[in-house]
């Protein structure tokens, strides 16, 4: 790991437990960094992040980081309070993913292909070509797999002196299989200015079937009644990336202008047909119930643009200005209809009381500036970020308009002291907002599943956050400590709730509560224990504090939770590569309730062959098979209790290949400035 004045550097190819995977595979192992059991990717226990491609955004985020083959990932940085220069979406701060660059003339490229136990199948080749003043690049890469998935949750509920329980059960088969194809070219026109084109495109389709199993009880544990649901569900996206850098240097060193356009579309397209059933005790054998069957087709549409340049201006050899400017437009249409069948007529019809057409814009425009210095054992950063923001969300069914907008203004400081020179000290501020979703404010309730319905707040407003931070880092020859305190301060905070209303549903929205912080401590050790084994731990314990109420319902919670992960790396005999890997992360709170302790650990081998060229590794996921996970809520009138998991320990072998050298060999001297080489392009 790398300790920089605002961030944190992983190199990813040293991650040998993600050899096969993806980028969560990936993110697993970082410190300070959790993926749950839908994707989502946490930063210090909060899921509130920014993650970015190569210092910018793409469509590719979130829960769509499967798409991206760890192979693909040079290394991962941890910015957990941006400069002023980065959009302050996200409360924890960010996650930039690094893809490897092109570093060597002729071609050279990488190929690969693993195989997982349960149907895991994935290949990628990566090449790049470097010639006189033109550098190309192209990547392939190809994804299939099937999972299974198992659930349950049991809720009490107490409505007028009348106690009932709820049991149910759900399994979910899934499959998919995913192709990402990238496409570029870098042009160096001269010593000092750099044009580089780049398209990205992903295809994926998946396929699900979900199987639902609810029973309901009276206080004596007698069954009243039966819901059963199956759904069958595919979807299919297509999107792409369209983008183009400019670079310029100047005589004077340090000096720089770059400028991004970057545009960005995707198309999601999903049907449902789903059958409920259900059943009521002394009434029909449950074998001869007619089934409620419906269809469920969701079309959505977006694109994304972003303009940003970016000005740096040295003066001397320890200071510099740097200002530029952010334009970023999103729109997103999404279509949701929803058909009934009508067993007395045989035939379907639409049902527009429970389809729903949403549209929502945001345009966010901002400008920047930043002064840094650098003092003998100083060297401090100070910026503010200005920002106006535009939303609109559009109910096209029912004809309702939602406008909003607001000014912002984002302060940030970062300071380091070199105590000597293997040890620092470093101080730094931000403040971060965390805009609500599209789907977040959606007042559309969702009927699917008639136990639980859903729906969005379309009043959210932002929250604010006022992040601050100190760090110490020393270093000796075999050993590095780092050790980070942190302060979160959250106004407005943005959370899920859940209530039962009078025919014990559940209802899940989202709001705005009163307030809320979080602190906390973060330890990262490195230490050569032998010439051929190394550790890597990482603690971090923290509390979260949630105040607020909602329609009568308190949603205070208080909470203390913490995280660690080890990393043993070992040089076995006959150059062998050895890795075992673990986590364990603690209880964490939620507004009604906490999600339970969740522990795991991975091994994997590595060999190289062909004077390095060859490589073979056999790599096994959770191989205790303890990765579960389990929450409770509770209300004012109700408790609950769930479990997920899904096939985690999964065993995979695969082998890689180096085209002349592969993606990583040194650069040769040439006759102009390669000081851009390493901006833009790169392989996926």
């Amino acid at each position: 790991m790398e300790f920089k004045l605002d961030k944190k550097v992983i190199n990813v190819d040293k991650i040998l437990t993600s050899t096969g995977g993806t980028a969560i595979d990936v993110l697993q192992n970082i410190p300070s960094v959790t993926v749950d059991y839908d994707g989502a990717v946490s930063l210090r226990g909060n899921s509130n992040i920014t993650i970015l491609i190569d210092g910018r955004p793409s469509s590719i985020t979130g829960t769509k980081l499967e798409q991206i083959p760890a192979s693909s990932i040079e290394s991962i940085e941890l910015i957990t309070n941006p400069s002023a220069k980065y959009n302050p979406e996200g409360m924890s701060g960010i996650i930039n993913i690094k893809l490897k660059k092109k570093k060597a003339f002729g071609l050279n490229g990488l190929a690969s292909v693993n195989i997982g136990t349960g149907d895991k199948y994935n290949g990628s080749i990566n090449l790049n070509y470097n010639f006189n003043k033109v550098n190309l690049f192209a990547s392939y890469d190809t994804r299939y797999n099937r999972r299974k998935g198992w659930g349950d949750m049991y809720r009490t509920s107490t409505i007028n002196d009348t106690t009932l329980y709820l049991a149910n059960s759900s399994k979910r088969y899934r499959k998919g299989n995913s192709n990402n194809f990238k496409v570029g070219a870098d042009f160096f026109l001269d010593p000092k200015n750099t044009i580089t084109l780049t398209w990205l495109y992903n295809k994926g389709k998946d396929e699900d079937n979900d199987v639902t199993k609810s029973y309901n009880y009276n206080i004596n544990q007698v069954l009243r009644d039966q819901y059963n649901s199956n759904t069958l569900e595919s979807g299919d996206d297509n999107e792409s990336d369209y983008t183009l850098n400019y670079k310029k240097t100047f005589d004077k060193k340090g000096k720089e202008l770059t400028a991004d356009i970057i545009f960005s579309t995707g198309k999601e397209t999903e049907g449902s047909n789903i059958d409920n059933y259900y059943y009521m005790l002394n009434y029909l054998p449950f074998e001869k119930v007619i089934p409620e069957s419906q269809k469920q087709n969701t079309d959505g549409n977006n694109y994304d643009a972003t303009l940003q340049t970016n000005y740096i201006y040295p003066f001397g050899k320890d200071a510099k200005f740097e200002t530029g400017f952010q334009g970023i437009i999103k729109n997103n249409d999404n279509n949701f209809k929803i058909d009934k069948f009508d067993h007395a007529l045989s035939q379907w019809y639409a049902d527009t009381t429970q389809s729903n057409h949403f549209v929502y814009n945001e345009q966010i425009y901002a400008v920047y500036g930043i002064f840094s210095k650098e003092f003998k054992k100083w060297s401090f950063q100070i910026g503010t970020r200005l920002e106006q923001a535009f939303t609109k969300a559009e109910q096209k069914t029912v004809v309702e308009t939602n406008n909003k907008q607001y000014f912002s203004v984002f302060p940030t400081v970062h300071t380091t002291y070199k105590i000597k020179e293997n040890q620092d000290i470093q101080l730094s501020y931000s403040r971060r907002i965390n805009r609500p979703d599209m789907h977040s404010l959606n007042p559309f309730v969702d009927y699917s599943n008639p136990n639980v319905i859903r729906y969005g707040n379309p009043d959210l407003k932002p929250e604010y956050i006022n992040s601050y931070e100190i760090g110490h880092s020393i270093f000796w020859k075999k050993t590095s400590i780092s050790s980070n305190l942190f302060y979160r301060q959250i106004n407005d905070v943005i959370k899920r709730y859940a209530f039962l209303d009078s025919n014990r549903v559940s209802n899940m929205t989202t709001a705005n509560l009163s307030k809320g912080k979080s602190y906390g401590v973060e330890l990262v050790v490195e230490q050569t224990i032998l010439k051929w084994w190394r550790v890597n731990a990482n603690f971090s314990y923290f509390r979260t504090i949630i105040e607020g109420d909602k329609d009568n319902t308190s949603l205070t919670n208080d909470n203390y939770s913490w995280t660690s992960k080890l990393n043993s790396n070992m040089m076995l005999p006959k150059g062998i590569m050895f890795q075992i890997s673990g986590f364990y992360r603690g209880p964490m709170v939620t507004p009604q309730g906490e999600m339970a302790a969740m522990y795991s650990a991975d091994m994997a081998l590595k060999k190289d062959f062909l004077k390095d060229k060859l490589s073979v590794n056999f790599r096994l996921s959770d191989v205790f098979n303890t990765q579960k996970f389990k929450m409770n809520i509770k209300g004012d009138n109700f408790t609950s209790e769930g479990n997920r998991r899904r096939d985690s320990r999964i065993a995979y072998i695969g082998v890689s290949y180096k085209i002349n050298g592969g993606l990583k060999t040194k650069i040769k001297k040439r006759p102009m400035d390669n000081n851009n080489m390493d901006d833009g392009g790169g392989d996926f």
